[in-house]
């Protein structure tokens, strides 16, 4: 089962005597502490109790159940004794009423899943993700954490419509539904970002799993008016304890994974590492021509590249650019063909008196803006040669 809520919502639908229900409920108490008998009092009752307190009443409210089966001659359900228990005993239920388990079952379900995709919505992933933490910790057991991210989702919004995006949004749900163990748990975390909680499943399993639902999306692109639209995620994977012991920081690096992932070109999974930059960065050996932008009258530099990403470069220039400073640097590929890149320089070092180390975060609009810039002004230059004639 997913979460104790759903075990306890099982075991009541299903059972037949209600003293079984009590030895299975006793029996699970080694194996998930205090907290299933909160569950249970929260499933039968609404009752949000603490661990330790609903041990308690658990083991009070058996003795009184007992009683009352006594008194009465007969066996009684559960619920009555419950709510005798609780109203009567306790005192922690001033005005009780019934409630179908089934209709309970259906308001619980809208309340803890997600709309569209109907993986567990945020809040609800937040319970379970203490709750196992919790029992990681307590067992000395791995919990590995992925972070999915849809790539280039607001292009599929922007071109196609939000219609398509939920029908993207699904898909992906529905795959990693029917990719990840009965054990794991999905969740929609937020837009297009998905988590999916994997216990007793140290990060190389984690990986496995991770892969096998990268893979499947790729292969399942969407259709819309007989277009093919392709889909690929970029993941972001971190383990209990291996990484971090602390459930907030192991949120953090898993999605700080899925930022390498994105760095290193989309459609990829990576793991955790304990490093600042956000992108995966290659030694790049070419040469270089720098200037700064927006002056075509400015000095052309020679340089040599040293390393590359998604998300800049770094190279030694003979002379210093200020922080900050827009630059554009083309880059000699292998095959001859040049690549222009348009950024900020983001580091100056430097490394003797004729040489320095620039590194320059690369911005993609600005590239972009340029080339429609350049484009228009073609578009403009055409026009009048075409009318001078």
């Amino acid at each position: 089962m997913k979460n104790l809520n759903d075990m306890i919502l099982q075991m009541r639908v299903t059972v037949t005597d209600w003293e079984e229900f009590i030895r299975e409920l006793n029996s699970l108490i080694p194996v998930y502490g205090p907290e299933i008998c909160s569950a249970n009092f929260a499933v039968a009752t609404g009752l949000d109790m603490p661990p330790e307190t609903a041990l308690f009443h658990w083991q009070a409210l058996q003795e009184h159940y007992k009683d009352m089966c006594q008194r009465l001659g007969r066996k009684i359900h559960l619920i009555t004794a419950t709510s005798d228990y609780l109203h009567s005993v306790a005192g922690l239920l001033g005005r009780p009423r019934l409630v179908e388990v089934g209709s309970y079952q259906q308001i619980l379900n809208e309340c803890i899943h997600d709309s569209l995709t109907g993986l567990v919505n945020r809040t609800h992933f937040a319970t379970l993700y203490d709750q196992q933490i919790a029992l990681a910790r307590r067992y000395g057991e791995d919990m590995s954490l992925l972070f999915l991210d849809v790539d280039n989702f607001k292009s599929i919004n922007d071109k196609y419509g939000h219609i398509v995006g939920d029908v993207a949004l699904k898909t992906v749900a529905g795959i990693i539904k029917k990719e990840k163990r009965d054990t794991d748990t999905a969740a929609r975390y937020g837009g297009e970002e998905f988590v999916v909680m994997m216990p007793h499943t140290p990060i190389n399993s984690g990986y496995v799993l991770a892969e096998r639902i990268r893979r499947a999306i790729e292969k399942t692109p969407i259709r819309h008016n007989h277009l093919r639209i392709p889909l690929t995620i970029s993941g972001g994977l971190a383990s209990f304890p291996v990484n971090s012991e602390n459930p907030r920081d192991l949120l953090r690096m898993a999605d700080d994974a899925v930022y390498l992932a994105k760095g290193a070109g989309k459609n990829t999974i990576c793991l955790y590492k304990h490093e600042k930059r956000r992108y995966l960065r290659v030694k790049f050996n070419q040469p270089v021509q720098v200037q700064s932008l927006g002056f075509e009258a400015d000095d052309i530099y020679s340089g040599i590249a040293k390393d590359i990403s998604i998300g800049g470069i770094l190279f030694q220039n003979p002379a210093p650019f200020p922080l900050e400073s827009p630059i554009k640097v083309n880059v000699l590929m292998d095959d001859g063909t040049p690549l222009l890149l348009i950024g900020t320089v983001v580091r100056v070092d430097a490394l003797n008196p004729d040489g320095f180390d620039i590194g320059m975060s690369v911005s993609f609009k600005e590239m972009e803006q340029l080339a429609s810039r350049r484009i228009s002004r073609l578009l403009r230059q055409r026009e009048a040669v075409s009318l001078a004639h």
